[in-house]
């Protein structure tokens, strides 16, 4: 490992500790003007363990772990898109940051955002096949797109929550399309969070007993 590796890799654990933070805030969070931020600190934060990794262990016995690293990071379409994600973040100002705001819906036709009070009266809805169903009457109010109240059936309406939507990305190393486009819309940033604190777990446990091993050899 290279001189002074003890330091880089402490760095190293820190930055995995807080990219699973920011897996955490991008999970839970209810504010979805900080979902973007808690996206954004997940990429760098990704980027600099394993920037950290590599450093630690790109000299003599680690050599070959350290390349089968970036090796890795490169074959699995979720990780790349996430270093792509996080360089074009920081260098294309255009993109546009959108984010699905909370909602209730009826259906799939009608949906009720922000704050809202909306009585249905005499109506009914006609599917793709041409059936039509008589919708309830009743009044639904929200509050921040949730659910505040009213006596419309509670059984027929769907409280969506927010989440980030993302797209694909094109830096100067190419384009680079959503790796899970089988996932739902609301579930993919979750899903590539997730991933990607699995694999710096993983290869936060193989560092560890890299480390170990070269304690030995110096003792």
């Amino acid at each position: 490992m290279r001189v002074g590796y003890t330091s880089i890799l402490s760095n190293a654990l820190q930055e995995i500790e807080y990219a699973s933070d920011s897996a955490n805030d991008l999970k839970s969070n209810k504010d979805s003007k900080k979902l973007w931020k808690a996206w954004s600190e997940l990429l760098d934060h990704y980027v600099k363990a394993v920037s950290a990794m590599r450093r630690a262990t790109d000299q003599g016995s680690s050599k070959k772990w350290s390349d089968s690293l970036l090796e890795e990071q490169r074959r699995n379409k979720i990780l790349q898109y996430a270093y792509q994600a996080r360089d074009n973040a920081n260098h294309v100002f255009e993109m546009t940051r959108r984010v699905e705001e909370p909602s209730v819906s009826l259906g799939k036709i009608i949906r009720i955002t922000g704050n809202s009070r909306v009585t249905f009266r005499d109506n009914y809805i006609v599917d793709p096949q041409g059936v039509k169903y008589i919708m309830p009457n009743g009044q639904i109010t929200t509050q921040g797109g949730r659910f505040k109240g009213g006596n419309f059936p509670r059984e027929v309406l769907k409280q969506n929550e927010h989440y980030l939507v993302i797209s694909e990305v094109q830096t100067r190393s190419g384009f680079y399309d959503i790796p899970n486009l089988d996932t739902k819309e609301e579930n993919r940033a979750n899903e590539i969070a997730e991933c990607i604190c699995y694999w710096l777990d993983k290869k936060k446990n193989e560092l560890i007993s890299l480390a170990k091993e070269e304690e030995k050899r110096s003792s």
